[in-house]
């Protein structure tokens, strides 16, 4: 089966450059592909639309559920239980099944084989004894799902933070835009046009975001404490340096295309720019149970 390849490269940018992939839909044949796609100096980043389910019948709905659920781990599975409403509930479970398939397909490993523990904070990674003697040993990843879509995001090497954003409409954007903006992005999101200025705040916010959660401390810290670029749009800039006031290192940030009412942005540990890769995948063409043999 052929890969269609797109690549998108700016002259000005010639570290830069994001490839967008549909991949292969069946598991068995993948693990042995990836492993030569993702290198050191390089991060994937896996955009999934988990709401195509809803087309499906209720029955096979039903069973898909249920098959991903069988996927978790028990702690996954009580965290499940927590969510009232179906919609929440399937989200998560459809969200942490496609997660598993994907480090499944790092790591050479059946997708309910992945054994993922909580660091201090909470940032999740692999456990100690899933990633020895295994490709991809020093493998990071980040999670994040809202409304149906999935971001993903590996790395090696190097941690890395995820995120994505439904732009939901708000009655005072400014007020908003004043409680988790610095100084700095504040001025220059002010000076923006009007009508960019929703789609930009829901920028600045997957970046503060991914670098949160790319330090493993999520929304435990202050977003006007993190100063990030501000653009109108994902995709028309360079990756940029992120500032945080209690100083974390060296980390930079970058926004990713998204779906039409989506933001979402990766960060990334060091003062490179490592190529990023982002690549689709179709829950309704994928066995995310990952049954046969694995390469």
């Amino acid at each position: 089966m052929r890969i269609a390849l797109r690549v998108a490269i700016r002259r000005s940018l010639p570290a830069f450059l994001v490839l967008i992939k549909n991949t292969l839909p069946q598991f068995s044949p993948l693990p042995a592909r990836v492993t030569e796609m993702i290198h050191r100096g390089s991060a994937d980043v896996w955009r999934v639309r988990i709401d195509a389910i809803a087309a499906l019948p209720v029955g096979e709905r039903a069973e898909r559920i249920e098959m991903w659920r069988g996927m978790l781990s028990a702690e996954e599975r009580r965290r499940a239980d927590l969510f009232l409403a179906d919609g929440h509930r399937h989200e998560y479970v459809a969200a942490h099944a496609v997660l598993r398939y994907v480090l499944g397909m790092y790591l050479k490993v059946l997708p309910s084989a992945v054994r993922i523990v909580t660091l201090e904070g909470t940032k999740p990674a692999l456990a100690a004894e899933q990633v020895a003697d295994r490709p991809n040993s020093d493998l990071r990843f980040n999670l994040s799902h809202t409304r149906g879509a999935v971001l993903i995001g590996i790395s090696i090497g190097r941690e890395v933070g995820i995120d994505i954003e439904w732009q939901r409409p708000m009655e005072d954007l400014e007020a908003m835009a004043r409680s988790v903006m610095s100084d700095q992005e504040l001025g220059l999101w002010k000076v923006l046009r009007p009508e960019s200025r929703p789609s930009a705040f829901y920028e600045v916010w997957t970046r503060k975001e991914s670098y949160l959660k790319a330090i493993g401390l999520g929304l435990y810290r202050s977003l006007q404490d993190v100063t990030v670029p501000v653009s109108e749009g994902a995709g028309d800039e360079s990756p940029g340096l992120v500032l945080d006031r209690s100083g974390q290192g060296s980390w930079r940030v970058l926004g990713i295309p998204a779906w039409d009412g989506y933001s979402a942005a990766v960060c990334w540990e060091g003062d490179d720019v490592p190529l990023v890769t982002v690549r689709d995948l179709d829950i309704l063409q994928c066995d995310l149970s990952g049954i046969g043999e694995l390469g």
